[in-house]
């Protein structure tokens, strides 16, 4: 019997046993975790009280993966609206609002988590911690396992094994402790945190309320969109160490300290949740492409190949562009797997540059460049035409290239776009 194991059952996990079932007699997902049956936090999925955003070449890659997920998410009560009805404020001021064409689904994580598990038909090990890798020469075989509450391990045997444990996966450790060269990671950190809560919202209109953090001048941000059950998540976000509290006092000071009037909006809504913080934003990545003797029988994916600050919500999107990826691979041979991992670092690489990026520019060495006026002037044409919104969502939500934010006939609506001094 032809197994895979993949390790961690968080979206990339899941995303992975999907592309990987109809390819083995056997796939089986093993998670630390003991996996509640409905949508619950786990310790896990440490950000996953938070905002998350579901971009739209994910949610596409989604839908194609599990037909009617979409409407089943819409009819439990997740919010779907067009992105252009949100109301952003931009450094230059709000956006410009109307129709783009674009569909903003706003779900909680592990609603839209326990919806996908349903929908896989791997075999779920949970409650269990996976030690390390059995390797045949230099061929990983198998996993070796651990219940949480026993000392004795034992062998899952496998033609393939998947690396998908999030930001606290051990693949670097473990392959140097099997005598592999690995790369250091390449970090940026911007020192952003988080605050959330949850409010019982008592109307079913559409909400979603923005104040985007920019580098050098705006430090401080929010979100607040409707989501199942009735409720709205908010996440006030500070860059550059300015981090919200998890005081109640504090946490509506750092609200009545934003420019888009959400103070107002809590005054009048029931808090059903504590206050929840999260700080481990942080991009990294690590260029495992570059391997010479990676193994043959394993891959990575997800978080263990490239953590992204969640502030620009692009994590499940690229997890949902590596399984579409994997979906679509069929030599896990030496050179296949490095194939596939060289391949999964071009899908990466975008991504990354653009949080990266937008990140670096909090040093106190960043250098503005061309290309940094030139998104200022984006960033001023947002606010006047619904038209440039509509471009520049398609590039955030991963369906354009950047470059489509150069062609000339955007170019020649930024001519009037001047930033004032």
């Amino acid at each position: 019997m032809v197994t895979a194991v993949v390790i961690g059952a968080g979206i990339a996990g899941l995303l992975t046993a999907k592309a990987l079932e109809d390819r083995f007699d056997r796939v089986i997902v093993v998670e630390r975790d003991r996996l509640p049956l409905d949508a619950e936090y786990r310790s896990g999925v440490p950000q996953g009280r938070h905002a998350h955003g579901l971009l739209l070449r994910g949610a596409q890659i989604m839908e194609d993966f599990f037909p009617g997920l979409r409407s089943e998410l819409v009819d439990a009560g997740a919010q779907l609206m067009d992105a252009g009805h949100a109301q952003v404020l931009t450094p230059h001021g709000w956006a410009a609002q109307g129709e783009t064409g674009l569909p903003m689904l706003s779900v909680s994580r592990p609603f839209l988590e326990t919806a996908i598990r349903h929908r896989v038909s791997a075999e779920f090990v949970d409650g269990a911690n996976v030690v390390g890798f059995r390797f045949d020469g230099s061929t990983v075989d198998g996993v070796r396992v651990r219940a949480r509450d026993s000392s004795a391990e034992e062998v899952i045997e496998a033609s393939l094994v998947v690396m998908a444990a999030g930001r606290t996966a051990k693949l670097a450790e473990w392959l140097r402790a099997a005598g592999v060269e690995v790369p250091e990671p390449v970090s940026v950190d911007s020192r952003t945190g988080y605050a959330t809560r949850l409010y019982s919202l008592p109307h079913n209109d559409e909400v979603a309320i923005g104040q985007l953090i920019s580098a050098p001048v705006q430090r401080r941000g929010c979100s607040a969109t409707r989501i199942e059950g009735g409720k709205l998540l908010v996440t006030l976000q500070g860059a550059d160490g300015d981090h919200p509290s998890n005081d109640p006092d504090e946490f509506m000071a750092f609200a009545r300290s934003l420019d888009v009037g959400l103070a107002e909006v809590l005054s009048d809504l029931e808090p059903v949740t504590p206050i929840y913080l999260y700080a481990r934003t942080a991009s990294s990545m690590r260029a495992y492409e570059k391997v010479s003797e990676w193994p043959a029988g394993l891959i990575a994916v997800g978080d263990a190949v490239a953590t992204l600050n969640p502030l620009y919500g692009q994590g499940m999107t690229v997890a949902a562009l590596e399984a579409e990826l994997l979906r679509s691979h069929t030599d896990f041979s030496s050179e296949g797997v490095k194939a596939f991992q060289a391949a999964l670092a071009k899908i990466v690489a975008g991504p990354f540059g653009m949080s990266a990026g937008a990140d670096a520019q909090w040093s106190p060495d960043f250098k503005p460049g061309l290309m940094n006026k030139v998104m200022d002037r984006w960033q001023v044409a947002l606010t006047r035409d619904v038209d440039m919104v509509r471009r520049f969502l398609s590039v955030v939500h991963l369906q354009a290239p950047p470059t489509s934010l150069l062609r000339p006939s955007a170019l020649w609506k930024l001519r009037s776009a001047k930033v004032s001094a």
